[in-house]
């Protein structure tokens, strides 16, 4: 009789929770017409309400959403009998499906009605969809197509927004599926615009990627897949069941993930090229050419040995109008250069002193007060033309060192720390520069130091020494001055406190916070030691002597 009971209490749980469910629904329903501001609908609706139930809606979509993927039964799953939890749950999904979609007409309606030119008002534009609400739900290519319209909305806000949550989905996207899609719309939205009025966070969005599938590697996943094809022909049945089996267990399928990971790579690589060459026709996208080449330094270990030479060929040309560009494009177009030949271009065996050059030339921009943000960029491929690979020629090594050091001399302290400790690291790790630390009449050289030549070969460092060590060792900052006079005496840095890109973030912070550090000296001031000395020597001069009797009454105290 217990059992019995138990049952009954547990089907009327059930039916009052499938109630509630319903119930909540139809409120649903009734936020979808107070969100709807026409006022045919809803004489009483106004702009105020109508904004206050778009966002309790989305407040209620974040809260309810599962974390897998909703879609409708198909017509082989509804002729088959089930049990009545389930089709409580079926109904329960379609019901929230039809009410999601009709929340997305009214966002796309009034997204329109927001846009310039169409009489309507720019309080009305919606706001970006969660990430989770992409992911989880069936129709997400509707809600991708909103989000990547409204990236390059010209409301600042909403651009951001869409932004941001695209950069979410694309990290938190397991299969590659949804950023694929996404990734093509952002391609063609550009390639239709022509590169006018695409903002920067568009493109910027591709650096979120995940991307680690190699294209040799997605080459052979595809011959994998079409293996299986054939495999999974032989036996349907078997073939269907092990998808249900996959989709239920939520598993990510790495063939599939290396599959849709390369053709996202070959869309951005594609992206990429296109800002690339449109430079070079003169077109207006030279907004975007930093952050292309941020984007292609960042995957170009990625790209196969075909790509990369029609890449090299591209930058050549781009280096060679190098002080035309801005400096963040023809920095980033030096990182690209040293990321591509020590990552895929590696056997194409080319000499790097084509682009060791542009760097040289560049160094002296970083002075001025509009450049200086751009240290942390500039240290970056320092150690990729002399850190991650071993250079042979003494003087380019030493004419760097030089020209980083006069760099120091005229720069913030934050810059000019950073500098002298990669000084610092080219001293130790190439010993044939330490000619200059030695005295100027010492040197054994002909010629004279030509600081303002573009080729570092043919300036000539070991004709003059390393002066401004002396100079910077004076400096008002302390972190400056120490790095300085450690330099000049060839001591080895601290790693990793004393690292240049640590030195950089450290120092800049200070600088943010009005703060510099100095040490307490615990030494007396040279005039009040004199004093101490002389009051000790007072003291022991001082001598108690008791008097003696005498016999001479004049000398008697009476």
């Amino acid at each position: 009789f217990s059992s019995a009971r138990k049952d009954a209490d547990d089907q009327q749980d059930q039916d009052y929770s499938a109630e509630v469910a319903f119930e909540r629904l139809s409120k649903m329903r009734m936020l979808l017409e107070l969100a709807n501001p026409n006022p045919k609908l809803l004489p009483m609706n106004d702009e105020h309400t109508a904004r206050l139930a778009l966002v309790s809606l989305l407040a209620i979509f974040q809260d309810i959403l599962p974390t897998y993927r909703i879609r409708l039964p198909t017509q082989a799953e509804l002729a088959v009998r089930v049990s009545k939890e389930v089709k409580q749950i079926r109904d329960f999904e379609r019901s929230l499906l039809t009410s999601y979609q009709s929340y997305l007409k009214l966002l796309k309606t009034l997204w329109a009605q927001g846009q310039p030119g169409s009489g309507g008002k720019k309080g009305n534009c919606p706001s970006a969809p969660t990430p989770l609400a992409i992911t989880a739900l069936d129709p997400w290519p509707d809600i991708l197509s909103v989000v990547v319209q409204c990236m390059n909305s010209s409301c600042e806000e909403v651009s951001k927004s869409c932004c941001s949550a695209v950069c979410e989905v694309f990290r938190k996207d397991r299969q590659g599926d949804i950023s694929l899609d996404a990734v093509k719309m952002i391609s063609n939205m550009v390639k239709n615009r022509d590169f006018k009025g695409v903002k920067v966070g568009v493109i910027q969005s591709f650096s979120s990627l995940p991307l680690r599938v190699h294209q040799d590697e997605a080459e052979a996943a595809k011959l994998h897949e079409k293996a299986n094809k054939k495999k999974r022909k032989r036996d349907r049945e078997k073939a269907q069941i092990e998808d249900e089996l996959k989709d239920a267990s939520g598993t990510v399928d790495l063939t599939l993930l290396a599959k849709m990971q390369a053709e996202t790579l070959h869309a951005i690589t594609l992206t990429y090229f296109r800002i690339l060459k449109s430079h070079g026709a003169g077109k207006n996208a030279l907004h975007l050419l930093p952050v292309a080449l941020e984007g292609l330094a960042k995957f170009s270990h990625l790209i196969n040995i075909d790509t990369v030479e029609d890449l090299l060929e591209h930058l050549k040309g781009l280096l060679a109008t190098v002080d035309e560009l801005p400096l963040d494009a023809s920095l980033n177009c030096i990182l690209t250069s040293f990321s591509t030949l020590q990552g895929p271009g590696r056997e194409l065996k080319i000499d790097q002193k084509e682009y060791v050059a542009p760097l040289y030339s560049q160094l002296s921009r970083i002075c001025s007060s509009s450049t200086i943000q751009h240290t942390n960029l500039v240290l970056r491929c320092l150690n990729l033309a002399f850190l991650k690979r071993r250079e042979f020629s003494n003087t380019r090594v030493a004419a760097f060192i030089k020209k980083l050091l006069t760099v120091a001399v005229h720069a913030p302290p934050y810059c000019s720390a950073s500098m002298i400790a990669f000084a610092r690291l080219l001293f130790h790790r190439y010993q044939g520069t330490h000619q200059l630390l030695e005295n100027e009449l010492d040197v054994v050289s002909s010629g004279k130091y030509s600081p303002f030549t573009e080729d570092p070969d043919y300036s000539n460092p070991f004709a003059a020494a390393a002066w401004e060590l002396s100079a910077l060792k004076f400096h008002i900052q302390p972190v400056v001055s120490k790095h300085a006079a450690n330099a000049s005496l060839l001591k080895n840095l601290q790693l990793p406190a004393e690292s240049p890109d640590n030195v950089y973030k450290t120092m800049l912070n200070n600088t943010n916070n009005v703060y510099i550090p100095f040490k307490l000296s615990k030494k007396n001031h040279p005039l009040r030691a004199s004093k101490q000395k002389s009051a000790k020597r007072q003291r022991q001069e001082y001598r108690f002597i008791t008097p003696r009797e005498t016999k001479s009454w004049h000398l008697k105290d009476f």
